[in-house]
């Protein structure tokens, strides 16, 4: 089978990215033949197939913002709404490879839906693999603030121009809506043949957000555990992984500390403290609570460094505020044999057993993530006792051949896919 991967970066830059080169690797380990398609950028992975990616939307500055310029603001109303570029592009590479499936991760803002239409009119399935909730919220994420916001789930978006919901922008508040209501018009989420989510629970919000059921398969994510080798014992730290933003809650990691200073415990967190106004509230509590020696920052890593700090933790400590669909982090941490303290929110309470395979708190309670760590203090044993069951579960229902499987048969789409919505239980009737 032949199948053409869209995604709007081929660089990693997060988990999506993550997922997309893990997944890559692992369909060409099974048969597959996998095309990427993404927007040019220097920082992408080299691929024979670059002269067929779309141009980027603002002088090839894709993620930060960018100057204002006639050029500059053409380009990102033409990629967040409805990206002809992208589409004849994608056209091109479909009439030159022939693939059975298009594989769509993320496309919003930058290659746009126009390539699900793009697709469907070259006569080619297209899957789309939902990683947020870009369908429904204008800002993707069901947040208002720092409080879970459905008021657009249903398609009623006045609720994002009134509150300015993209970047506290009426500007870009107005573009995105302008856009999602076109999309409504134009029904092009109608031509996706299959959604795949990683969660059952993002699954319920798009059925809730009218999705028919039937279009809908849940496919946890993976990790390739047989490539890591778990390690039970630990050091005495606990460890923040990933982005420091206020969707993930870092701050409630940071105030936990407060509590258990003087244990003999840190929190180490990948990643450094930068001059944005976040990160400086982040520099701020640290300050005004002392917690200088408590909360420490390794800045970014990857490779060996990565291994080694995930290896060595007590446990990986998710506090997100939002409902997080499926994060790679916790499936690393089980990879490794490390137990995750996660907020009781989402897709966290599928991945995470209380008890069994780490510890479930209220979302932005501190006071509890606090109680729910020092169990690890009081209990020296307790990381390695939660952290094999974490590997166990992490092998048996994350495993790569499990998903390949999943999504091939979602690809194919010459077969009857039941979704028992269990993830024990999927069936392909041929």
């Amino acid at each position: 089978m032949k199948v053409i991967v869209a995604n709007y970066r081929f660089f990693i830059a997060g988990g999506p990215e993550r997922y997309m080169f893990r997944f890559m690797t692992a369909a060409e380990r099974a048969g597959m033949e996998v095309i990427p398609f993404s927007v040019s950028n220097a920082r992408n992975e080299k691929t024979e197939f670059a002269r067929y990616f779309a141009k980027p939307r603002a002088d090839a500055l894709l993620y930060a913002d960018t100057r204002f310029s006639w050029k500059n603001l053409y380009g990102v109303v033409r990629a967040t709404v409805w990206n002809l570029d992208a589409a004849r592009r994608l056209k091109r590479l479909i009439r030159d490879t022939k693939p059975d499936a298009v594989y769509i991760l993320h496309e919003i803002n930058h290659l746009s839906p126009s390539i699900i239409r793009a697709a469907k009119q070259e006569g080619v399935r297209v899957v789309h693999r939902i990683s947020d909730f870009f369908l429904f919220c204008a800002r993707y994420d069901f947040l208002c603030g720092e409080e879970i916001c459905e008021a657009c789930l249903h398609g009623t978006y006045r609720y994002a121009l009134r509150r300015r919901c993209v970047k506290q922008s009426l500007t870009g508040t107005c573009l995105r809506v302008f856009a999602m209501k076109l999309y409504q018009w134009n029904r092009v989420f109608e031509d996706v043949d299959l959604f795949v989510t990683p969660s059952a629970f993002t699954k319920k919000k798009l059925v809730e957000g009218g999705i028919p059921e039937e279009k809908i398969v849940h496919v946890p994510t993976f990790i390739d555990s047989r490539a890591i080798t778990p390690r039970f014992t630990h050091e005495k730290y606990f460890l923040f992984l990933g982005r420091m933003t206020k969707q993930k809650g870092t701050i409630y990691a940071i105030q936990a500390m407060r509590a258990l200073k003087e244990k003999g415990y840190v929190l180490k967190i990948t990643g450094t403290l930068s001059d944005s106004g976040e990160d400086q509230e982040l520099k701020s509590y640290i300050e005004k609570y002392h917690l200088e020696d408590y909360v420490l920052f390794t800045g970014f890593l990857k490779g060996k460094e990565l291994e080694e700090i995930i290896a060595r933790a007590t446990c990986v400590v998710c506090p997100a505020i939002w409902y997080e669909n499926m994060p790679n982090t916790v499936l690393e941490a089980y990879a490794y044999g490390k137990p995750v303290v996660a907020s009781r929110i989402g897709s966290l309470t599928e991945l995470v057993e209380h008890g069994v395979t780490g510890f479930l708190f209220p979302p932005k309670d501190s006071r509890n993530l606090a109680e729910q760590l020092e169990k690890f203090i009081k209990d020296e044993k307790l990381s390695e006792k939660l952290g094999k069951n974490a590997r166990k579960k992490c092998e048996t229902e994350y495993n790569e051949a499990i998903h390949i499987e999943k999504v091939a048969a979602c690809l194919r789409g010459k077969q009857e896919i039941h979704d028992s919505g269990q993830d024990d239980m999927f069936i392909v009737n041929l």
